[in-house]
């Protein structure tokens, strides 16, 4: 089995070096994909470092971007990664563990934020929950590529693609959470403040369930 690794870049010259170090050491079956977004940095000058990578260019958009690295992936199963997420040393034995399953469509992994702050271990242990409201693209979703083009992969929308996939994907069959966990940067909520993210992005998660258009939540959450 080949699992084709989907990454969607935009100005990542700090994080992608390091993400694609650690992928191509994971034991396993992979093929990986750098599925750039119009970088103004040097994200492609380093990607070009790792010939083992295929790099492809996009219109700006997440939802965009893994469309064009799935249609262009070789893989049987696809994974979707941030480029400041790494992914467990076992990933590709639990995914398979997984997918072998009857009638599963794909599934995520859990959360560790790379933050010692202790209110991340609440990040952590809402995300073994199975459900959309606690799976988000930082999680690492993977998807069967039969079951992706199906269901027509990802909508072309600017804000929300990873939670409003999951609502189709899980109408086709059974999504399955890793015991495992991805690690990802805890860079937002330095940023931004910590209580001050973590609010941001539940009153988004909700008014996204209820109606508010994708477009009009991006502008409360910047590339």
């Amino acid at each position: 089995m080949l699992i084709s690794i989907i990454i969607p870049t935009l100005n990542e010259e700090t994080h992608i070096a390091k993400t694609l170090t650690h992928t191509l050491k994971l034991k396993g079956n992979f093929e990986i994909l750098v599925i750039d977004g119009g970088s103004s940095d040097r994200t492609l000058e380093i990607v070009k470092d790792f010939p083992e990578v295929k790099r492809l260019c996009a219109p700006k958009g997440r939802a965009l971007q893994m469309n064009l690295g799935a249609r262009h992936s070789q893989g049987d199963i696809l994974v979707f990664l941030h480029a400041d997420t790494f992914l467990p040393k076992e990933a590709f034995a639990s995914i398979c563990e997984l997918c072998k399953a009857k009638d599963t469509v794909g599934g995520s992994f859990r959360l560790v934020v790379d933050d010692p702050n202790p209110i991340f271990k609440i990040y952590t242990w809402f995300s073994r929950w199975n459900l959309e409201f606690f799976t988000y693209g930082d999680h690492a979703l993977f998807i069967e590529k039969q079951v992706f083009e199906t269901i027509h992969g990802f909508k072309p929308i600017p804000f929300m693609e990873d939670v409003e996939i999951q609502h189709r994907l899980r109408r086709e069959g059974r999504f399955k959470k890793s015991k495992l966990a991805v690690v990802t940067s805890g860079r937002r909520f330095q940023k931004n403040g910590l209580i001050f993210q973590i609010t941001v992005d539940f009153l988004l998660v909700m008014l996204f369930k209820l109606g508010v258009s994708p477009k009009r939540l991006k502008k409360y959450y910047p590339d």
